[in-house]
């Protein structure tokens, strides 16, 4: 029996997959093959509990997720005809079913401005919805019923079974309404776009009784968390802590940062800063392009000299071991989850996960927010405008709201981590 405490990375996970639960799928005449498809919830959760607990608890990853980022099931690359349902990646053999979750996706890339790494799980979130769909009702047509206004009782008490099943498997409640929300918004464009006349999933979170708050599984480092880490850290390693904690990065951020996008000279009054590129980041449209870096700067001036004199250094200030690829967000959660260990350092009796240093940062963000309003508002005032939000992103250029949040959060940042980077770094 695999000891899934052990892995280290999703590659574990991918190899325990290949030898251990793909064999198991092959000699089940009720499983799917795993050359085409890969195994419902339920049939996972029954055959390899472990398996899915671990890759939640360890990994705040989903088996759709899992599967998205091994690239499971394998492509068959022969070029040979397969199934529609094994073209379709979807699971499904319906084309217009599988066409309004392609147009979906679309629209999230194209038209909203959405970048991967949200088009990403809100796509695995949709596949593990309509396969279980699928397995629980016997049908790929996910469509038909919507446009038959004599059917909306049955397809909502469709719909409803399959969350019935999806809630014995989903962990917590932030990841049901995830899901929930997902599969919901994907039933709105439908609507909008003429597929359907009513949305099936709708005031689902309300019937399943998870209209509530959720507590969020991940809470924050505290600044005595981060300073026993860095204390048993090596230099990436702190590297890592600082570009998380310090700076706010989520993980995939830090992991993939280069030094093209650093701005450590900017235009006097100005504070250093990274810049992404438009879309970039997560939430494109309602997230800023820009971060500053309040603490830290002479330790990142310091890591581009040292990586400097590297041969074959292409930017990245996390280098993997792949010639010119960063790290993965994999090895950042083997780095937190070692270091936690040395340093004696638990979150709710369970190791550090990279995710709890941006929250580190964005806790003390949250305490300044009103601050940095009562700016905006105050500029708002003056340019005669009544909804600060339209002034804040119309009238003030980003180095205006650069410098407004620098300044309100300066003080605290230094207060709660300069001391504990600086001493470190």
């Amino acid at each position: 029996m695999p000891r899934y405490a052990h892995f280290e990375d999703l590659d574990d996970f991918a190899a325990c997959y290949r030898e251990e639960i793909a064999p198991a799928m092959r000699a089940d005449p009720d499983a799917p093959d795993p050359e085409v498809d890969t195994p419902t919830y339920a049939w996972l959760k029954s055959n390899f509990s472990g398996f899915v607990e671990r890759l939640r608890r360890d990994h705040d990853c989903s088996p759709g997720e899992f599967y998205d980022a091994v690239g499971l099931p394998p492509a068959t690359g022969d070029g040979s005809e397969t199934d529609e349902s094994a073209d379709s990646d979807w699971g499904l053999a319906h084309t217009p079913t599988v066409q309004a979750l392609d147009d979906y996706l679309e629209e999230l890339r194209r038209d909203r401005g959405r970048a991967e790494t949200t088009v990403g799980p809100r796509r695995s979130r949709l596949r593990t919805y309509v396969t279980t769909y699928r397995d629980v009702n016997d049908t790929d047509d996910l469509l038909s019923p919507l446009l038959d206004e004599s059917a909306r009782p049955d397809e909502i008490a469709r719909v409803r079974d399959t969350f019935r099943v999806l809630d014995d498997e989903l962990g917590t409640l932030a990841s049901k309404k995830k899901y929930v929300s997902a599969v919901s918004n994907w039933y709105t464009f439908c609507v909008e776009m003429g597929r359907a006349i009513y949305n099936p999933a709708e005031n689902l979170t309300r019937r399943f009784g998870w209209d509530e708050t959720p507590i969020y599984d991940h809470p924050a480092l505290s600044p005595a968390d981060i300073e026993a880490m860095l204390a048993v850290a090596d230099d990436a390693q702190r590297f890592l802590l600082l570009a998380l904690a310090g700076w706010g990065l989520r993980p995939v951020e830090a992991c993939e940062l280069h030094v093209e996008q650093l701005v450590l000279s900017p235009e006097a009054g100005d504070v250093p800063y990274i810049e992404f590129a438009p879309g970039e980041r997560k939430n494109a449209r309602r997230t800023r392009n820009t971060v500053e870096l309040l603490v830290g700067r002479e330790a990142v001036e310091r890591r581009i000299a040292r990586l400097s004199d590297r041969a074959g250094w292409t930017g990245y200030l996390l280098p993997g071991q792949s010639v010119g690829r960063p790290i993965s967000t994999a090895t950042a959660r083997r780095w937190l989850r070692q270091l936690g260990e040395e340093a004696g350092v638990q979150i709710d009796g369970s190791h550090p996960l990279p995710k709890m240093g941006r929250r580190t940062w964005y806790r003390l963000y949250r305490q300044q927010r009103p601050t940095i309003d009562a700016g905006t508002a105050a500029v708002a005032d003056a340019q005669g405008s009544r909804d600060a939000g339209v002034s804040e992103r119309n009238y003030l250029d980003e180095r205006t709201r650069r410098e407004a949040r620098a300044d309100a959060m300066r003080e605290l940042v230094r207060q709660e981590l300069a001391d504990v980077f600086e001493s470190s770094l």
